[in-house]
């Protein structure tokens, strides 16, 4: 029983990767899920602290700046750095099977056995395995090899990965 993904690197991979990451951290979900309502929140204050309190005008600066430009901020530094690594553009075949995961492109082959992954996420559009806090592997439905791969590394992954979990849109 196999699954196989064929995933070119590009920064709209290693962007959907990092978001759906940062959805799974628990600090950051509240930023996330109640960013506008948080924007107009601070944008209140921002306006109420003018000519009031310069600290209440300041906190509320910095904190609308961070949600309304922290991420593309964010994003261009991550691009930057991703064209900077030799993985960037390399087209990786990703096995899943019994044994675990293999990986393989053109700098590079390695193995990871099912006990590395520590926990796995199933959004509706792919999966995000963990192996660690910080370490983690984005595979996109779409990049599937065939509709039965898809089947095939759900059941793989609920079957080889303790802590697994579907995460609701």
């Amino acid at each position: 029983m196999e699954a196989i993904y064929k995933i070119q690197y590009t920064e709209k991979h290693l962007l959907t990767s990092i978001r759906r990451y940062r959805e799974q951290v628990p600090w950051r979900r509240p930023f996330i899920k109640y960013r506008w309502p948080l924007v107009a929140l601070f944008f209140f204050a921002l306006v109420l602290g003018i000519g009031y309190n310069r600290f209440v005008v300041i906190v509320a600066s910095g904190f609308l700046g961070s949600l309304l430009i922290g991420w593309p901020i964010d994003a261009m530094i991550a691009k930057n750095r991703f064209k900077k690594s030799p993985y960037c553009h390399d087209k990786i075949k990703i096995t899943l099977t019994d044994r675990g995961m293999e990986a393989s492109g053109t700098n590079s082959q390695i193995s990871v056995d099912w006990p590395m992954f520590t926990k796995a996420r199933r959004f509706d559009d792919g999966f995000l395995l963990f192996q660690g806090p910080h370490l983690f592997n984005w595979l996109p439905d779409e990049k599937a090899e065939s509709a039965a791969s898809v089947k095939t590394a759900l059941e793989l992954v609920r079957e080889n990965v303790v802590d697994y979990s579907y995460v609701k849109p």
